[in-house]
């Protein structure tokens, strides 16, 4: 059985019983934590793998992953516990990578980027998350970012689209032509 078989299919589980149970937005915000402490922490990987670590201590691993001080929901309580004695934990990033993906498909939700040189004001993100919403018929999940090197304006990237009105991006256009000439 490989990697992604066994991901989509725990991650296919998980999904469905937290439909069940209610519980698939608290699911997946804790499994979006989890996948980011993936990328933070790279030896959580290693740690998982390691079979020095008793069972017991990879789930407080990922318990502590999925949040920290924060209360676990008891559906990926289980759900960690159940992977673990299965043996299965070192695919729990693919596994919280593959939940993220069938939710936002379900729930039609679509990832976007938004790089300005300052913070936008609430209002001007709502038009946009509002905007997205008519195009694509998908909600839009917007992650912000501040890049003071874009100079102004700014770049918005969303399924595989990018809009880009950086002066940085002008500017270099400018000079390719002038270059060119």
């Amino acid at each position: 059985m490989n990697l992604g078989k066994i991901s989509i299919r725990y991650a296919s589980a998980l999904y469905a019983l937290a439909v069940e149970k209610k519980e698939q937005d608290k699911v997946y915000e804790q499994m979006k934590v989890l996948s980011q402490a993936f990328i933070c922490v790279p030896n959580l990987t290693d740690a998982l793998s390691n079979p020095m670590y008793s069972q017991e201590n990879k789930i407080i691993l990922l318990e502590t992953a999925c949040g920290g001080g924060k209360e676990i929901n008891p559906l990926v309580k289980t759900f960690i516990e159940f992977v673990v004695r299965k043996g299965r934990e070192e695919y729990m990033l693919f596994m919280a990578m593959s939940f993220l993906k069938i939710y936002r498909k379900e729930e039609k939700i679509v990832l976007g980027n938004i790089i300005s040189t300052v913070e936008l004001p609430e209002e001007t993100i709502n038009k946009i998350k509002r905007f997205i919403t008519i195009k694509y018929r998908q909600h839009l999940e917007l992650h912000t970012e501040i890049d003071k090197n874009i100079i102004g304006g700014f770049i918005m990237e969303v399924n595989n689209y990018r809009f880009d009105t950086s002066l940085r991006t002008k500017l270099e256009s400018i000079k390719r032509s002038l270059i060119a000439d």
